[in-house]
């Protein structure tokens, strides 16, 4: 028997299953009924404004404020089976019409509906002087938009626009030598599958959180950073660079000097253990030279052929004799 399309549809709007007419709405069974791709879904919808919209008019067709695209009254693609159905298509198709049966290349979707306005903008349209997300449309015989007149408006009770796939349908055929233009807002922002904006918490239960690329993908910038990062594990970092100091177990490394280059580690004591019998540290100079080394229980200081201005407690090697600095001199 032949399937009772209403019926099929209500309950699917439902979230019910439909596999017979002989069964009431009630007794089919609740499930996901609904198969949406990431691709579909605004992950930016709180940016579209509900009020105060940006363009309006025809100098700013084509310009783009945030996550809305406006377009001014762009010439629609016809049918090629019928004159009732136009696609709204950049560039515009062929004259002659498109096929209804593929999604043409330039079938442009996801336009704004007044659901995202304001009450009082509920029947605003596109080119009002206060805008809504209403579409205006006009019908014409002319193929220049700017010959278009108060007369060439279509009634909003004469056609359906399909705001997500932009697709137009209108009661009645139109006469073949009509054209069709529309002014309208599209979403141009992020969805599900290019971008996720999260105003709560996100938790996971198992499983890993991974970029789909190597070395590419940011996690905040400069301007926007995350606050506190609390690991239990290892963390395998290639580079790390520190803009602050940071304490480990109560001992704090930092930065001093006007030029924030020499390193300044506070704590109340220190400990440094070698596992070699010798170089267990060594302290050089810019040009690689040895300053001091200490080895198992033995400081070596480095030679130095130019005898250093004498410093009080100071200390030096000359490769042939030992050199002490004294505050006065020795009696």
């Amino acid at each position: 028997m032949a399937i009772d399309q209403t019926k099929k549809s209500n309950r699917l709007l439902g979230n019910r299953r439909f596999t017979s007419d002989a069964l009431n709405t009630a007794q089919e069974a609740f499930t996901d009924v609904l198969d949406l791709g990431a691709g579909e879904i605004y992950s930016e919808a709180h940016l579209i404004p509900s009020s105060n919209l940006p363009f309006s008019g025809s100098s700013q067709s084509g310009e783009t404020s945030g996550v809305l695209k406006y377009y001014f009254r762009q010439r629609l693609t016809r049918s090629n089976v019928a004159n009732d159905v136009f696609f709204f298509m950049v560039p515009t198709g062929s004259t002659g019409g498109v096929t209804p049966q593929l999604i043409q290349d330039g079938q442009q979707g996801s336009f704004i509906s007044p659901k995202y306005s304001v009450s009082s903008l509920a029947n605003a349209n596109t080119e009002d002087s206060t805008p809504g997300y209403g579409v205006k449309v006009f019908k014409s015989t002319s193929l220049n938009s700017g010959s278009l007149s108060s007369g060439d408006i279509v009634s909003v009770n004469d056609y359906q626009f399909d705001y997500k796939t932009g697709v137009i349908q209108f009661e009645s055929a139109l006469s073949s030598n009509l054209e069709v233009y529309m002014s309208a807002y599209q979403y141009v922002g992020k969805t599900l599958r290019t971008g996720l904006f999260v105003s709560g918490s996100i938790n996971a239960e198992s499983g890993s959180f991974t970029p789909a690329a190597d070395d590419v993908i940011d996690l905040g910038s400069s301007t926007f950073q995350w606050k506190d990062l609390h690991l239990d594990g290892t963390a395998n970092i290639d580079t790390l660079s520190l803009t602050d100091g940071f304490t480990y177990n109560g001992v704090t490394f930092n930065t001093s000097g006007s030029s924030s280059d020499h390193l300044e580690v506070t704590g109340s004591g220190f400990t440094f253990k070698g596992t070699d019998s010798s170089d267990l540290f060594t302290l050089v100079n810019n040009s690689n030279e040895i300053s001091v080394q200490i080895d198992d229980k033995v400081i070596v200081l480095g030679e130095s052929s130019t005898t250093p201005t004498a410093v009080k407690g100071g200390m030096f090697y000359s490769g042939s004799q030992w050199f002490l600095g004294y505050e006065n001199s020795p009696t």
